[in-house]
């Protein structure tokens, strides 16, 4: 029987539209797990929120996501997504927009680790110290993939890690988190479709019980998450 060889995917710049299938393989190779950004170790402030017992429950989890998501961070990110897709340079309005200095060290931090495996592996080089949604809009809009998917892929990452940091500590086990995933999926398409609409002057957030406890996490005697 002939061996038929694999075909890779293609890691360079094309200017033609890519075949779905394609985005979104790029797509969840990115928001994978298994790339080696780190965000695992960041909890966005929640660890120091699950600590004063304000997220308990399978309905906290799921108000704090609505708020985050729709009127904090997510909203913020995604628009500078969408902005630095269209070619904007944005990066020293997206570390502003950062409340906090863990918020800026998380941005950061993840943003070096992204931009460094495009750059080793991905053959495409964004500069150091970039935010993380900067990097995200510029890469998407390099490889070609649809901003739309983009967008609904990060914010999926981006809930996915909140809620396993709720698995993990408060704990509410995987059923629970299965369960919370799921019921984000309208959300997230809802808020990708308001996003059509939003520009810079729609940031900022009003999220400030997230905001605040970002502040108390730098503090915290003991802490598992660097954020």
């Amino acid at each position: 029987m002939e061996l038929v060889e694999p075909t890779a995917i293609n890691t360079k710049k094309n200017n033609s539209t890519k075949d779905l299938k394609e985005s979104l393989q790029i797509l969840q190779t990115w928001f994978s797990p298994s790339f080696p950004v780190g965000s695992f170790s960041y909890s966005h402030g929640l660890e120091a929120m699950i600590n004063d017992n304000l997220i308990k429950s399978k309905e906290d989890i799921l108000d704090y996501l609505k708020s985050v998501l729709k009127y904090g961070t997510g909203k913020n990110d995604i628009i500078l997504i969408k902005h630095s897709y269209q070619g904007e340079e944005l990066n020293e309005l997206a570390l502003s927009l950062c409340p906090t200095k863990e918020r800026k060290i998380e941005s950061i931090e993840i943003g070096n680790a992204f931009r460094k495996v495009l750059g080793d592996s991905w053959n495409y080089k964004i500069p150091e110290n970039t935010a993380y949604p900067i990097c995200v809009g510029k890469a998407a809009k390099y490889f070609n993939i649809p901003l739309n998917l983009t967008i609904i892929s990060y914010l999926q990452s981006f809930a996915s890690n909140l809620i396993n940091v709720c698995i993990k500590h408060i704990p509410i086990g995987q059923k629970v988190g299965q369960d919370c995933i799921i019921q984000t999926y309208d959300l997230i398409r809802e808020i990708e479709k308001e996003s059509e609409n939003l520009n810079l002057e729609d940031l900022g957030g009003i999220c400030f019980n997230s905001d605040i406890y970002s502040i108390k996490h730098e503090n915290l005697k003991t802490r598992v998450y660097k954020t």
